[in-house]
């Protein structure tokens, strides 16, 4: 019993440390939140981009409630406290313009993340609308409010050549070869350094 309940005050110990490395932030419609997340594709991810996020996703509110727009499987809605408990110690952000769109422009972005929802997660990067993965979402999200968060890049620009990164490279495509170097391409980490960004303000 002893061990049991020591263990347990080290999991709640671990929990209360997370949610410090993850702050807490004064949202508002539009901004962007950023995580890390564990696991192979992640690292290799991270490597590629040399940036410490892996994934990102827009905060809406809806029904009173903060959610995130995310490219998963599928294009789905979810709560922003279950997309911060999920990140990984420390690489929690929330982003938004300098300048924030005015309301219609904001409202077409809205309307057009709104038929995104059930869309496939597209696992293979691709630039055509048909599925879409993460940074994808939020780059056409703005886009459609008049917005371009970054310029767009391709597969070559990245750290491909790190074997963490080939072998990933590999599981995804069958061979390096098949990676569509020339694919016009955006990750979570190319949005974050967007001169147009700045950190979202704390919660006080």
């Amino acid at each position: 019993m002893a061990a049991l309940l020591g263990f347990c005050l080290l999991l709640l110990q671990c929990s209360d440390k997370k949610q410090e490395s993850n702050p807490f932030y004064d949202l508002a419609e539009g901004d962007i939140v950023f995580q890390g997340n564990p696991g192979e594709a992640n690292d290799a991810i991270r490597t590629a981009t040399d940036s410490p996020f892996t994934h990102c996703g827009v905060v809406l509110r809806i029904d009173g409630e903060w959610m995130v727009l995310e490219a998963v499987q599928p294009v789905r809605l979810t709560p922003v406290g279950a997309f911060r408990q999920r990140s990984l110690p420390g690489t929690y952000r929330a982003m938004r313009l300098a300048r924030p769109v005015d309301a219609d422009a904001l409202h077409a972005a809205r309307e057009w993340g709104r038929r995104q929802k059930g869309r496939n997660y597209d696992f293979h990067f691709r630039w055509e609308d048909g599925a879409l993965y993460c940074s994808e979402l939020v780059w056409k999200f703005y886009r459609e409010a008049g917005v371009e968060i970054c310029p767009l890049r391709e597969f070559h620009d990245y750290r491909l050549e790190h074997p963490g990164v080939r072998r990933w490279v590999e599981r995804r495509y069958g061979s390096p070869e098949r990676l569509p170097k020339g694919e016009a391409v955006v990750s979570p980490g190319d949005l974050a350094a967007s001169s147009l960004l700045v950190e979202a303000p704390l919660r006080h």
